[in-house]
């Protein structure tokens, strides 16, 4: 069977981080024992991750951030993402011949970027959640180092570097991503002056030499010569009228004894409360993990969370409803009366990609980090602005085109947002028992929902519950974007063949994916107490954290 080796999760007493590179995860890991906090080590290990995984992530893209504060047990998220331009108007659509955001023809187009809040959102989060110990020069400091002095880039990343270049190569800095005008194979040694360049000035300088002066102006004249409308005045205005600016208490339901929060939208986080709030009356253990009901049970509740939230997944001031109402008991059993155990709900619904990157980390103080960076699709854009070393991301390709959407493409507005950083709580205390993200275009509320089932219900913990093939409810298109609708169930090699036969009895489309195509089923990263997991743990081992990092990235856990 196609399998992955089961590796154990990293215990440790004190503190953790885990992220999608090795490299990554060590600078978080000095990071605290420099005497810094979860969320210091979060940033800096994101910084870090940018420099060795451009083609997720960047500071040309947007992160977001769920922290939880161990001194009050306040759970907080900020939201960096940015606006689009003021002149980013349907009618720069039309000019522009664009009917579908996937068309091949407008794939890199200008119009899908909207302002890059990721330099933004880490400077908030540190301002807000940080230790006070360490200026940002210090949490800057190693991922700068690693641009400047090289890194090794790993297997599967540079896997997917190769696979996805021709995104970026119209560009004509493309040879800032690139080894002698050849994508990085694995172990080759990438340097990133100028993305250096650009951290250095930020950590010097703040948030200005960023969204003002030189870099501003480069970013809105590339966006410019790709046919977008994003001015420098626009970079500005980021930090002048911020979207975002103050911190807020994320969404959440319980699910059997545990709180599980969300950011609320622009971002998705709701789809995964609103399945976890209708299956929590399932007795989802009884039918087996991953058999043939199980899937079909988590698939419908999934398709229904995606479908009554979609006009909410949008920027809040274009939406009039209240987004808490459709977490509810009672919305949650009108959901549940729409489910048949023996038929598959028909319906289509359109949607695009995103890759991304997250960062899980704790302290020994107690505080979590859940934090996440992306630059929407593969590389994004492939934009890259003059000297500036990294690619502009696409989010606006998650606009609507259709006008009586609460998410139509226009101006000054905030695009959905498929990442979804979560923090998972015990009810009873609020103490912390999870930091948790699994990244990867709309599998993130899936992801979320199938790993933390995994380890609530079944007992696994962290790295084996990551280790699980994973389904995926829709119909996923080539790698680099995709667009399709919920009708089908993707089902990663490892899933027992003989469900299929059952799930298309129920009206379910089955697709079969492994080797470098998992990447549909996302990649994630947990840190968990195992109370959350095993309940019954006894008192000393409760104390410890178990750290897992997926087997379906390069990363891993550390701690000590």
């Amino acid at each position: 069977m196609d399998i992955f080796v089961q590796n154990s999760s990293i215990v440790s007493r004190n503190a953790s981080v885990s992220s999608d590179q090795p490299a990554a995860t060590q600078i978080g890991i000095d990071i605290l024992k420099r005497g810094g906090n979860a969320a210091d080590a979060a940033v800096a290990t994101m910084a870090a991750v940018t420099v060795i995984e451009p083609l997720s992530c960047g500071i040309g893209g947007d992160c977001h951030c769920t922290f939880y504060r161990k001194k009050d047990k306040k759970v907080m998220s900020v939201n960096g993402s940015g606006r689009t331009g003021k002149n980013a108007t349907m009618d720069k659509i039309r000019a522009a011949g664009i009917k579908d955001p996937m068309d091949r023809d407008c794939f890199n187009h200008g119009l899908w970027v909207s302002v890059p809040g990721t330099i933004a959102g880490m400077v908030k989060v540190i301002e807000e959640f940080g230790s006070g110990k360490l200026t940002m020069k210090d949490i800057f400091g190693p991922a700068i180092r690693l641009a400047e002095e090289g890194v090794p880039i790993p297997f599967k990343h540079a896997t997917m570097w190769e696979t996805c270049q021709e995104v970026f190569r119209p560009s004509k800095n493309a040879n800032d991503l690139l080894i002698e005008g050849k994508a990085p194979a694995p172990g080759d040694i990438i340097y990133a002056p100028k993305l250096a360049k650009v951290l250095r000035n930020v950590a010097e300088a703040g948030l200005e030499s960023f969204y003002g002066g030189t870099t501003a102006q480069n970013i809105a004249a590339a966006v410019q010569e790709a046919g977008g409308a994003l001015t420098a005045e626009d970079m500005k205005e980021h930090v002048l009228n911020p979207p975002n600016p103050s911190p807020y208490e994320p969404l959440s339901v319980d699910f059997n004894g545990v709180t599980i929060w969300e950011m609320k939208p622009n971002t998705m986080g709701i789809v995964a409360l609103v399945a976890f709030n209708i299956l929590k009356a399932y007795d989802l253990k009884a039918l087996g993990h991953n058999s043939p009901d199980y899937i079909h049970l988590v698939a419908e509740a999934t398709k229904h969370a995606y479908l009554e939230a979609w006009e909410y997944l949008c920027d809040p001031k274009c939406c009039s409803k209240r987004v808490e109402d459709i977490i509810t008991e009672e919305y949650a059993q009108k959901l549940r009366n729409k489910i048949d155990p023996e038929r598959a709900y028909k319906c289509h619904q359109q949607f695009v990609g995103s890759d991304t990157s997250y960062v899980a980390a704790v302290d020994e103080e107690g505080n979590g980090c859940s934090f996440i960076c992306s630059v929407s699709s593969n590389f994004g854009t492939g934009i890259i602005p003059d000297d500036c070393g990294f690619v502009l991301h696409d989010r606006a390709k998650s606009m609507s085109l259709e006008e009586d959407s609460t998410n139509v493409f226009g101006p000054n507005k905030l695009p959905l947002h498929s990442i979804i950083p979560a923090i998972v709580t015990e009810t009873a205390t609020n103490d912390l028992l999870a930091v948790i993200g699994v990244v990867g275009r709309w599998m993130q509320p899936q992801g979320h929902l199938q790993v933390l089932l995994n380890m609530i219900l079944f007992g696994m913990d962290p790295q084996v519950a990551l280790n699980q093939p994973r389904f995926f409810v829709g119909d996923p298109r080539p790698y680099v974007a995709y667009k399709g609708s919920l009708q089908g169930i993707c089902l990663e090699g490892g899933i027992d063949p003989s469900v299929v036969p059952f799930l298309e009895s129920k009206g379910h489309n089955c697709r079969f994916f492994a080797g470098y195509k998992r990447e549909v089923f996302g990649k994630g990263h947990v840190i968990a107490r195992s109370k959350l997991f095993n309940p019954n743990s006894a008192e000393r081992s409760s104390k410890s954290w178990w750290s897992g990092a997926d087997p379906r990235c390069d990363g891993c856990p550390m701690g000590y």
